[in-house]
């Protein structure tokens, strides 16, 4: 991968990059490969352990320790990123690829925690949404897209009526 870098250089390289400026970079450079998507008019910024959030370029301004800044879009997976409901709209308006469309059914379902056995191209993460409604991403297995929105955000259905 870097045959043509000496070890030194590509050690100093290493101690010499801004490591949140490097996962920003990341996840960017992922979202265009692996979506087709540029995030344009965005402030992208890490936020604890293998987080990120954003926000308008104007909110950067305010500094202060009253409120958390932007909302949250991503957190580093082994096999990419997963990517929270607001980030798969962020991400989700110019994708190109790699969006599954859902039935008004399956998007009941799937805002009801479970996973869709599905039929797609190829294994990896897979933004969701039913028309204009995005609902975060999932990781297809090959087999399966797997629901990646947190249980806390998911909706809670009682027995119905009669059972």
């Amino acid at each position: 991968m870097h045959e043509d870098i000496p070890s030194g250089q590509r050690h100093d390289r290493v101690l010499r990059g801004d490591p949140e400026e490097t996962r920003v970079r990341e996840f960017l450079d992922w979202v265009r490969d692996w979506f087709g998507s540029e995030l344009r008019d965005l402030e992208i910024f890490p936020s604890g352990k293998d987080k990120l959030r954003a926000c308008s370029p104007e909110l950067r301004e305010f500094e202060g320790r009253e409120f958390i800044r932007g909302v949250y879009i991503a957190k580093r997976a082994p096999y990419g990123f997963i990517i929270s409901i607001e980030g798969s709209f962020l991400i989700g308006r110019s994708a190109k690829k790699h969006v599954v469309e859902l039935s008004q059914e399956e998007l009941g379902r799937w805002m009801r925690g479970e996973n869709l056995k599905r039929d797609l191209p190829e294994k990896g993460v897979y933004l969701v949404r039913f028309g204009d409604i995005f609902a975060g991403s999932g990781y297809y297995d090959g087999r399966v897209l797997r629901n990646l929105v947190p249980r806390v955000r998911t909706v809670e259905v009682g027995a119905p009526e009669g059972e």
